[in-house]
């Protein structure tokens, strides 16, 4: 009986469609989990962006309605009769110190560093006026605010408020949207909290 034994090599490698083959399966292997670890981490840094975005323009109408209170503290400081609209007034006059915020451009909201806490307001004549930063000044009343002063580290958010009186001597509109943007992506995010201030004391 005749045996045909096969040319074998013992220096042979692998060949050039099993190295090929090989490579593949690697990749297949190492890219998946880094794309699914990638996108968590993407995932992430959104919602926590979302999360902060939602408390910054929650914080504009909460300033919105301090400045509110501040007209009508003061008239009852003064002993002024509280069923006037002398305190309406002030808040939504055109001339006043939210004149601002009743523009298209929208306004800047943050309470004053001084012991009396007053409101600043600025005009938002482009998005760079109202720029978020962040501060670790201990004598700031907010880690967030519009001052870029004292080594401030710019952040990805901008906050606009805009305020418009939908019936006179009734109520006011507010509205407080802050907008940012996520990584590398083109489109913006926004998110949008409205509230309505009303003349509780008026007539």
């Amino acid at each position: 009986m005749i045996y045909f034994t096969p040319n074998q090599n013992p220096n042979a490698g692998f060949s050039l469609v099993e190295t090929l083959v090989a490579i593949a399966i690697l990749l297949i292997i190492i890219v998946g989990p880094m794309s699914i670890a990638t996108n968590s981490a993407n995932s992430t840094s959104f919602a926590n962006q979302q999360v902060m975005a939602y408390f910054l323009a929650q914080e504009g109408l909460e300033l919105a309605q301090k400045g509110r209170d501040d007209f009508l503290l003061s008239a009852f400081d003064n002993a002024s009769d509280e069923g006037d609209n002398d305190a309406w007034d002030d808040f939504t006059r055109s001339n006043g110190q939210f004149r601002d915020c009743f523009r298209n451009d929208g306004c800047s909201l943050e309470i004053d560093d001084g012991s009396v806490g007053t409101i600043i307001v600025d005009r938002c004549q482009n998005a760079t006026d109202c720029r978020l930063y962040l501060t670790t000044d201990a004598n700031k009343r907010s880690k967030y605010t519009y001052d870029d002063s004292n080594n401030a580290e710019i952040t990805d958010f901008t906050r606009i408020i805009n305020m418009e009186e939908i019936s006179t001597n009734k109520d006011v509109l507010v509205t407080s949207v802050v907008t940012w943007r996520t990584g590398n992506q083109i489109a913006e995010q926004s998110t949008t909290a409205t509230t309505y201030l009303y003349n509780v004391y008026g007539r």
